[in-house]
């Protein structure tokens, strides 16, 4: 009775350690996400980004610091783009840093957008991937989150409003790619226009000659004689 009693304890100690060793996870991935969050507001963004990838380190699945990480992500992205500076960072150049930091902030989004139930937060993280897009140029897929993203909620003005901007951009490039497309044209065209023409008469003393040089040619068989035996050339 004793050692059943004992074999109970152990087992009650060790759920107890699990369910505490379990809070303790919890609390320190929470107080990493504090600790972004206020470091975000306060403009301190690098430390941001330093948490909220701690906080993901601590639990793969935190949804929240998935989204915040992207948001920091996507100012840090913006600023890098805004500025007038054109010194290389890391060896890259700051327009070409942002494009990468964009396409990583969009990543946190699409993760966010796909495996949330809350529809609030899925409307919004497609909103921001639409605008990470967005700013990468790539305006077919802006379009297409934005699309989304009023799927889930079509009263935000706002989304609105960067669908038609995204739409009018990407209508552009089309025009633009039509452009070069039809000046490429006019250009292989107007080759081929410089480009010596024979006339009829030319064509017609060419044909003229090459007779000429056939009917020599078959003169001299003749003279040779048919039937002639030909030396060849035989192989080894």
């Amino acid at each position: 009775m004793q050692k059943h009693n004992h074999i109970i304890k152990n087992l009650f100690v060790g759920i107890v350690i699990l369910i505490t060793a379990d809070k303790s996870f919890a609390q320190k991935e929470k107080q990493q996400l504090y600790e972004g969050n206020e470091f975000f507001h306060s403009g301190q963004n690098e430390r941001a980004i330093n948490s909220y990838r701690e906080a993901l380190k601590t639990r793969a699945d935190f949804k929240k610091a998935n989204f915040n990480l992207g948001d920091a992500i996507y100012k840090e992205a913006l600023g890098l783009k805004n500025q007038k500076s054109t010194k290389p960072i890391m060896g890259m150049k700051p327009d070409s840093l942002a494009k990468i930091m964009f396409d990583e902030a969009a990543g946190q989004f699409d993760v966010v957008s796909q495996t949330v139930s809350d529809k609030d937060t899925v409307h919004k993280a497609l909103h921001n991937l639409g605008n990470c897009r967005l700013m990468q140029k790539d305006y077919q897929s802006a379009v297409d989150a934005y699309k989304k993203s009023l799927k889930v909620d079509c009263k935000d003005e706002d989304t609105r409003y960067n669908l038609a901007y995204a739409l009018k951009k990407l209508k552009e490039e089309e025009k633009k790619k039509d452009k070069n497309k039809d000046k490429q044209n006019q250009q292989k065209d107007k080759k081929q226009e410089q480009q010596p023409q024979m006339t009829k008469q030319e064509a017609e003393r060419m044909l003229n000659a090459l007779k000429n040089i056939e009917q020599k040619l078959q003169q001299g068989k003749k003279k040779k004689g048919e039937g002639q035996k030909v030396k060849t050339e035989k192989d080894w």
